[in-house]
């Protein structure tokens, strides 16, 4: 008779696969090793995640969950440009407090692309950023569509955090980490136009 699954074992399985690749990256991820960290067989393993590829998906809707957790949290009351400001400081502190998990999550074609019930989960930050942009719109303060401004946003976001992450973006213009920030929110917190008076623009 086949055994009935064990949640917790699951669960124990991603807490030590997350730990791995917090630890070491992608790289340091191999079912063998994972398993014997866990004192089970490959096996075992197989029997609860269909490949590789189905448990790194799991990991980066779990990596998704942290960094959505911190962007769920934005209160619906902040004006467009505060959100967006709001939105960026958080994804940049989930970024350099978790460099390997963000990579996963952004960078690593590992795992395939998200199903349809997945997309909202790991789309939410652009969501988000998107949203605050249409309520610029509605208010006459963006000359393009919202759409496209929500794209590009989101690929100087992702840039910005590769960038900063990866300690290269100090040596540019030797600037250190709290000058970067602070340059980058006052100009991503304006849609992509710095504003006087936009929140972080003057300190």
């Amino acid at each position: 008779m086949t055994r009935p699954p064990n949640p917790e074992l699951a669960e124990r399985i991603l807490d030590r696969a997350e730990a791995l690749v917090a630890e070491g990256g992608l790289a340091a991820l191999n079912m063998r090793g994972l398993a014997k960290s866990l004192g089970i067989t490959a096996t075992t393993i197989y029997g609860y995640f269909d490949s590789k590829d189905d448990l790194i998906q799991r990991l980066k809707l779990r990596a998704s969950g942290r960094l959505n957790e911190r962007i769920r949290s934005i209160p619906p009351s902040l004006s467009p440009h505060e959100t967006l400001h709001e939105l960026g400081r958080r994804y940049l502190a989930f970024a350099e407090e978790h460099p390997r998990l963000y990579k996963l999550l952004f960078e690593e074609l590992e795992g395939g692309p998200p199903g349809a019930d997945d997309v909202p989960v790991m789309y939410r930050t652009y969501y988000t950023a998107r949203n605050a942009l249409e309520r610029m719109a509605a208010g006459g303060e963006m000359p393009f569509e919202p759409m496209y401004g929500a794209l590009m946003g989101w690929v100087m976001l992702h840039g910005f955090c590769s960038l900063l992450i990866s300690g290269r973006l100090e040596l540019a213009e030797d600037l250190d980490r709290e000058e970067l920030r602070h340059i980058f929110l006052t100009f991503y917190t304006g849609g992509g136009r710095a504003r006087p008076g936009d929140p972080d623009h003057d300190g």
